[in-house]
């Protein structure tokens, strides 16, 4: 195989309370749709987009993981692998925003090798 045959693909795991909008952000940043209905993700959903970085092609795989703790033990299963995390709260939810730190938390249990953003609250 060639070297411009190979592809670069980025894992990408979304996190966060139930019910703030992971399924809503990616479907419509993949497919450009938006619906104001609420469906409750069962453990995880699975999205892609093809980006240019750089003059290179980009696929990434958005995981949409279930915000509900009886879906814990299923969603765990899907950090593996994961090279970025996207961790979402909803600004008119202050409970979900509280429970931002303990969602880096549980990031840091299942990849500890994950680096944390300057723009989260250490």
């Amino acid at each position: 195989m060639r070297e411009e045959e190979l592809e670069v693909a980025l894992k990408v795991v979304i996190v966060g309370n139930g019910g703030v909008g992971k399924s809503s952000m990616i479907q419509r940043y993949c497919n450009g749709t938006f619906t104001r209905d609420y469906k409750k993700t069962i453990g995880v959903d699975f999205l892609e987009r093809q980006i240019e970085v750089d003059g290179e092609e980009v696929r990434l795989m958005l995981w949409d993981t279930a915000g509900q703790e009886e879906f814990d033990a299923i969603t765990k299963a899907y950090y593996r692998g994961a090279q970025a995390c996207v961790l979402a709260f909803s600004t008119t939810d202050r409970d979900s925003f509280e429970a931002a730190h303990s969602w880096k938390l549980k990031v840091h249990e299942r990849k500890p090798n994950y680096s944390i953003s300057k723009y989260t609250n250490n």
